[in-house]
């Protein structure tokens, strides 16, 4: 199929067991124009052999193997300088794509000139490849707060990467979601609702499936490090919701006065009625399972919350 060649880099550490299954659904795509890079982090399974029996059957297949341990985000940055395509997108050696997954993506992006990202649904499913739920990722467009990144399903155009340089190998474990975040303030996304492009493996061994606590904490701290700049390109609604979460979690979760205190005088600022439903939910919080929540400790929180400050 004629159009522009797409990318695909297909990191893998140890991932044999199934990673045949991933490789062949990169090679029936209806959309045949693309190369696909697999980058080998020095895997101590026979995961290498089986690329390069992949490599010796397809020509757009090409075998990068690193001589130190990078890890997924550096490994990305390898398979992605080595790129030729206009287009990029990349998958995990654990999941796999429906056949014609390429092919629609690649058909919003040549039909919509004013995107730059497309992102979908996917299906997940377990060890046995049943399927056991679908994941929904919602329009970031229409509110970030209740976007829930872009999945392991996406294709950007080649231009986005660079912008973004890379991807940030500080960032482990949430470098696709520290990426997207940073292509919002500077490109247009898309998102197509559809869960059938695209399969991701649940299953004990994922770095998601058996961190997601720590995950989710290190997603808040990429947030408030982008917050700043973000709030240039989100809904002043957005805005507040995000103050009030923040407020939240530096309340009850991290017993961080004076974090707390910042962001409910920064929310107080745009709404003092959303301020004092945040303090609210924090002070029941705080005593949850009391019978009376006593007004000395909301008092004094209002005191923390809003000393000094005029607004």
């Amino acid at each position: 199929m004629n159009g522009p060649l797409v990318t695909i880099v297909l990191p893998t550490y140890n991932g044999s067991r199934y990673l045949r299954q991933s490789l062949d659904s990169c090679l029936i795509q209806t959309y045949t124009n693309f190369e696909l890079l697999i980058v080998n982090d020095c895997s101590t399974d026979n995961a290498a052999e089986i690329a390069a029996e992949y490599v010796a059957k397809d020509a757009r297949v090409r075998l990068i193997n690193n001589t130190v341990n990078k890890r997924l985000p550096a490994s990305l940055n390898t398979g992605f300088d080595e790129a030729k395509g206009t287009y990029f997108t990349w998958t995990s050696d654990d999941n796999y794509y429906a056949p014609d997954a390429l092919e629609r993506m690649v058909k919003i992006l040549a039909e919509k000139p004013e995107i730059d990202l497309v992102y979908c649904d996917y299906i997940q499913i377990d060890d046995d490849n049943k399927e056991v739920g679908i994941m929904k990722f919602n329009d970031i467009n229409q509110s970030i707060i209740t976007w829930e990144g872009c999945g392991a399903c996406f294709l950007y155009k080649k231009e986005v990467h660079l912008r973004n340089k890379g991807y940030n190998v500080s960032a482990f474990m949430i470098e696709d979601y520290d990426f997207f975040l940073r292509a919002y303030m500077h490109s247009k996304f898309y998102y197509l609702p559809e869960h059938n492009v695209y399969y991701y493996r649940v299953h004990a061994a994922s770095l998601t499936g058996t961190m997601s606590t720590a995950v989710q904490d290190l997603q808040k701290i990429v947030v408030e490090k982008q917050l700043p700049a973000l709030v240039q390109h989100i809904s002043k609604r957005d805005e507040m919701l995000y103050y009030r979460k923040f407020a939240v979690f530096y309340a009850v979760f991290k017993e961080n006065q004076p974090k707390m205190k910042f962001y409910l005088q920064q929310l107080y600022k745009m709404s003092p009625k959303q301020a004092f439903i945040a303090l609210a939910y924090i002070t029941f919080r705080k005593v949850k399972g009391a019978i009376v929540i006593p007004f000395s400790f909301a008092f004094s929180l209002l005191k923390i919350a809003f000393s000094g400050n005029k607004a």
